[in-house]
């Protein structure tokens, strides 16, 4: 069986509101790709049973009202207008700790969010610092799982101390045992350190880069010390550092089809893992 062929969950994608997308008709970058449509055509084409849309912590990408409640409604329509999609709920850090709280309890008053989404990068805040200790204590009392933005930029690729390394995230998950994370883009290039951490971890946006600094054989043995129990299907679909939005999907199904993962382990990666962690 080959990947294109198994169930999928895709448990990173961004998909812009309409309302966005029309107030932005000349944009040409790949967020201009990040339709429904545009991905629901991938869904049908390559047997992905769900997708979760992952906000930004930046309410001017996903929304034209600019607030997290926006945000929040507008993904809710698309969940709400094809049920293979699900998402996470949004943060906006002008907000206080107890507002945010509050704005993330009223999100889940609806099914269709499934965790909480943390982009440390977006927001400048560090993923240590006190203001999301009263996120993790929210997802805590909810058994709501956080996935956490995590590949250090180019510039700043191996540097600890920026704002979403994997040192500053086991950190933050010290001070919350318990808490169910995940942390995207197993990362990025500290992927030595995230492996330490008890997370799940999303393959999204970092495996074309592994293969192009790597190649296949390493980015495979790099993949399962991270284990393929707590691997996540991801893409960040339309994003890539070195992949177009149209070929990313094709470009991440041949990379895995050359990896050494059995049936039962591409199965658990593709979409059990996920299954179990979200209760689908």
């Amino acid at each position: 069986m080959t990947w294109r062929e198994i169930p999928k969950i895709d448990s990173h994608v961004h998909i812009i509101p309409n309302e966005v997308h029309a107030a932005n008709p000349d944009s040409t970058d790949e967020f201009s790709f990040a339709t429904t449509l545009g991905y629901q055509k991938y869904m049908d084409q390559f047997h992905i049973q769900k997708a979760i849309i992952m906000p930004f912590n930046d309410p001017w990408l996903m929304s034209m009202s600019f607030t997290v409640d926006a945000v929040h409604q507008n993904m809710l329509n698309i969940c709400e207008g094809d049920h293979r999609f699900r998402c996470f709920a949004d943060v906006d850090i002008r907000n206080t700790p107890e507002n945010t709280c509050s704005q993330l309890q009223k999100a889940f008053e609806h099914s269709e969010f499934c965790g909480i989404k943390l982009h440390p990068d977006n927001s400048g805040m560090n993923i240590d610092d006190i203001y999301n200790d009263a996120i993790a204590d929210f997802a805590l009392r909810y058994d709501y799982p956080i996935a956490v933005h995590s590949y250090p930029s180019s510039a700043r690729e191996q540097d600890r101390d920026e704002y979403c390394a994997p040192e500053r995230i086991g950190r933050w998950m010290n001070r919350h045992p318990g808490l169910k994370a995940i942390v995207c883009h197993l990362g990025g290039f500290q992927w030595k350190d995230a492996v330490e951490l008890d997370a799940y971890f999303d393959i999204s946006a970092i495996l074309p880069d592994l293969v192009a600094r790597y190649g296949v054989k390493r980015a495979n043995m790099i993949l399962r010390e991270f284990g393929t129990g707590r691997l996540l299907f991801g893409t960040d679909w339309p994003c890539s550092r070195s992949v177009k939005p149209a070929d990313i999907m094709e470009y991440y199904l041949d990379i895995l089809d050359q990896m050494d993962f059995t049936e039962e382990e591409m199965h658990r990666i593709g979409h059990i893992n996920a299954e179990e962690l979200f209760a689908f």
